[in-house]
């Protein structure tokens, strides 16, 4: 599966929830909830590379995986 943020080749982890957790090689493990992704499917957004990296790094400094939800994905595009 493609990272939903650079499109990079990525592992795709299995979840529990209503989320997709990817494991991408350029940005790290993170989730995207199901709202998130059917706004982007919607839309045709595409996040900013640079700035949601940073705001990934930013949450993992708590020791959990980031969760994209779809009010967070707004304000990464």
């Amino acid at each position: 599966m493609k990272c939903f943020i650079c499109s990079t080749e990525s592992n795709e982890v299995p979840s529990a929830g209503d989320y997709t957790q990817l494991d991408c090689p350029q940005c790290g493990e993170y989730r995207l909830s199901g709202t998130a992704i059917a706004l982007f499917k919607e839309h045709n957004w595409k996040f900013n590379v640079e700035f949601t990296r940073l705001w990934l790094e930013s949450q993992r400094s708590g020791g959990t995986i980031p969760l994209i939800t779809s009010d967070r994905a707004k304000t990464l595009i």
